[in-house]
């Protein structure tokens, strides 16, 4: 109204310039007098603008947008006695419907994925007058973000990022990086991203066994401050690294829990539901249920023992929750291999085994299902540990990438608290430095150069070990019909833990089809090429540069 004000004001003190009335204080500068006229036209413009809503704030695509209401009184009990739901229209006028949660000073938030450009459109339902009835809108913009894993749209046992950019999964495992307790955890995100994991294996626990933690000392309610510091490093990741999605297993190890899930206890069902209001729509996660179970169909519980059917109930649960089409799967028991491949929520193969150094656990789970297959657990550096970690870890990460499957390394015991030794969540560098590890993850970046020199994706290859002597501890080959890339394992023993890298020069023979290949040979262990000149089809035994191991790449020449 100000504005408005001044403007009429504005409009009479010109008009009297122009008549050249003496009445006029302005009539000796009427160039000011235009300009001011001018400048609160502008205001009042803006003022209007803003009363119909403004400009709406932007988001990037494959981000995540946030919005926060209060809650109208203070409440007993605010992750129970509230019910906060937000619809999310997008452009397309497809709809989500998510849970928001509660976050402390009778705030409540609802988050969502950013997936789609365009003008997005929310709405509040609740049963607090707070928080209900409320609307708005956003926008998002396009963006370079590479957004949430997914399942390959062209290969479904691959990983694609939401972009469509494929997801070469080298993984790590930090299970207590979200633990509050822990001091080096950003050293530990930060190194292991540098050494080139871009995926992390993360637990809510806090002690090594249960996930406690998350509640208040009477079970109750939430450990609110936990669950923000989770928020804090899931955040932290997000913004330093986004190419590195982290895989949260929410039950953790607590068998008793998960139990209790299943006999229905409330707060065990509030860690999945609350979990996946607060974190499903970040990009850098997907959901594992629960971590080395023994799955069980009847008989007595004792131990890790879980029925299926608890598992299955939780993942049923999730799936039917989750508003952003986040992964999920479950870890079960080392060498018990994955009971829920044909299950409709489970989107991800998840093993645990040993000794897959020639990936022979790939070609059976690959024969039941169409998912990505994942070994998440083989031996670690300080546990069931090899004899020569830097060859074995590169052998096990080039053995099931070739067998078509995704691989997860194991350095120190980050299952146990920080204890400036061994244990707890520490930067993998600094570990080397220090003599704590040896150095079993030094060639994962030399991977990632691989693919980025040869610009080559690993998206509808077939592993076929036959094309080269069907001797996996020795040879692997994965190809389509252009290109061939060949693992020359060359160990100096058949016993994987105790095996070292062979100083004699390995050979392989490999049967091609009709055509001539350029023959190139890559060094895994320091990222040097060594190109040779060509070969026709049939059968050719090539012989590598030098001894020790060597990846060899035959390309179709047109």
């Amino acid at each position: 109204m100000i504005a408005i004000e001044n403007l009429h004001n504005c409009e009479k003190h010109l008009s009297a310039v122009q008549k050249g009335g003496t009445q006029c204080k302005w009539r000796a500068r009427p160039a000011l007098l235009l300009t001011s006229c001018l400048l609160l036209l502008v205001v009042f413009l803006l003022s209007c603008h803003s009363a119909m809503g403004g400009e709406l704030k932007t988001y990037q695509q494959r981000g995540f947008f946030e919005l926060a209401l209060k809650a109208d009184m203070d409440l007993d009990n605010p992750y129970l006695d509230v019910e906060f739901q937000v619809v999310f229209t997008r452009p397309n006028n497809s709809q989500v419907t998510v849970d928001g949660f509660y976050d402390g000073e009778k705030t409540y938030k609802a988050r969502a994925y950013c997936d789609t450009v365009g003008q997005w459109r929310w709405r509040s339902s609740s049963n607090n007058k707070g928080l209900a009835g409320k609307k708005g809108k956003f926008k998002v913009v396009p963006s370079n973000q590479k957004g949430k894993l997914r399942q390959h749209p062209q290969d479904p046992r691959q990983f694609a990022y939401d972009n469509g950019e494929w997801f070469l999964h080298i993984g790590d495992t930090g299970y207590r990086y979200v633990t509050r307790s822990e001091p080096k955890w950003k050293e530990y995100i930060d190194q292991a991203a540098r050494m080139g994991a871009t995926k992390i294996r993360t637990w809510f626990c806090q002690a090594r066994s249960d996930v406690q933690i998350l509640f208040t000392k009477n079970r109750k309610e939430l450990n609110l401050g936990y669950w923000q510091e989770i928020d804090r490093r899931l955040l932290y990741a997000l913004k330093k690294h986004p190419q590195v999605i982290i895989k949260l297993i929410p039950y953790g190890e607590d068998v008793q829990e998960v139990r209790r899930y299943d006999s229905g206890d409330k707060m065990s069902k509030l860690i999945a539901r609350y979990a996946q209001a607060r974190f499903s729509a970040l990009p850098n996660i997907y959901w594992c249920v629960s971590n080395d179970f023994k799955i069980v169909v009847k008989g007595k519980l004792k131990g890790r023992k879980i029925y299926r059917k608890t598992i299955n109930k939780i993942g049923r649960d999730m799936a039917a929750h989750e508003p952003w089409g986040t992964l999920l799967t479950n870890h079960q028991w080392r060498r018990s291999g994955y009971d829920f491949v044909d299950e409709p929520w489970s989107d991800v193969i998840t093993l645990e085994d040993k000794d897959q150094v020639d990936g022979r656990i790939f070609p059976e789970y690959r024969n039941k299902g169409n998912d990505p297959i994942v070994l998440d657990e083989d031996r670690y550096e300080n546990y069931i540990n090899p004899r020569h970690s830097r060859y074995y870890f590169r052998r096990l990460m080039w053995a099931g990438l070739l067998s078509g499957g995704h691989v997860t390394y194991g350095g120190l015991k980050t299952y146990e608290p920080y204890d400036g030794e061994l244990r707890g969540v520490q930067g993998y560098y600094d570990a080397v430095r220090d003599g704590k590890l040896e150095h079993g993850a030094d060639d994962f970046i030399y991977i990632h150069k691989f693919f980025n020199d040869t610009g080559l994706t690993l998206v509808n290859m077939r592993p076929d070990d036959a094309l080269v002597g069907n001797t996996p501890a020795k040879y692997k080959c994965i190809h389509n019909k252009d290109n061939y890339i060949v693992y020359l394992a060359n160990p100096d023993g058949s016993k994987p833990s105790e095996a070292d890298v062979s100083e004699k020069v390995p050979a392989v023979t490999v049967q091609l089809p009709d055509g001539i290949f350029s023959v190139r040979w890559y060094n895994p262990r320091n990222g040097q090429w060594t190109d040779k000149s060509s070969v026709r089809d049939g059968s050719q035994t090539l012989t590598a540069p030098g001894g020790k191991d060597w990846i060899l790449l035959l390309q179709r020449r047109e």
